[in-house]
């Protein structure tokens, strides 16, 4: 393959890799099926924006939301750390997710064409996500005004 082929094909899979960013959201959340208050949590990060939502178990169904917008910044740090080959490869579930009120943790990744979600038992994260989870634990802390 010639110089200029070479250099057309990495262009354009750079574009794709690119064009893909925008149409992206990777969230991560957290449920206890037995708890009392805001006890659902939901970071959702996209491109240009980062929201937050929590909600109660009650027949109310009252929901808390914030939508900041900021340009990727938190977008931007996780979306570097994810290998989303692997992170596809990845089991649905991992442990028993809220049993015994244990709470529920996820991470999912949503694309144009695909949504890949991972679901734990809360604090205890597959080893392939853990620096991961950190992270968007820190996020979520960060927006989390409920506490």
């Amino acid at each position: 393959m010639n110089a200029p082929v070479k250099s057309f094909l990495i262009l354009l899979f750079i574009s794709f890799l690119y064009s893909c960013k925008p149409n992206m959201m990777i969230s991560h959340g957290s449920s206890f099926g037995r708890c009392q208050g805001f006890c659902n949590k939901e970071l959702q990060l996209f491109a240009k924006k980062t929201r937050f939502k929590t909600w109660e178990n009650s027949d109310a169904k009252i929901t808390n939301s914030l939508e900041v917008a900021n340009m990727g910044t938190d977008f931007n740090k996780i979306i570097s750390q994810l290998d989303l080959t692997n992170f596809k490869k990845l089991k649905s579930t991992y442990g028993c997710p809220d049993c015994a009120d244990g709470g529920a943790e996820w991470i999912a990744v949503k694309t144009r064409r695909s949504t890949k979600r991972v679901t734990f038992e809360y604090g205890n994260p597959p080893g392939e996500l853990k620096a991961l989870n950190e992270q968007l634990r820190a996020i979520q802390q960060h927006y989390d005004k409920s506490k």
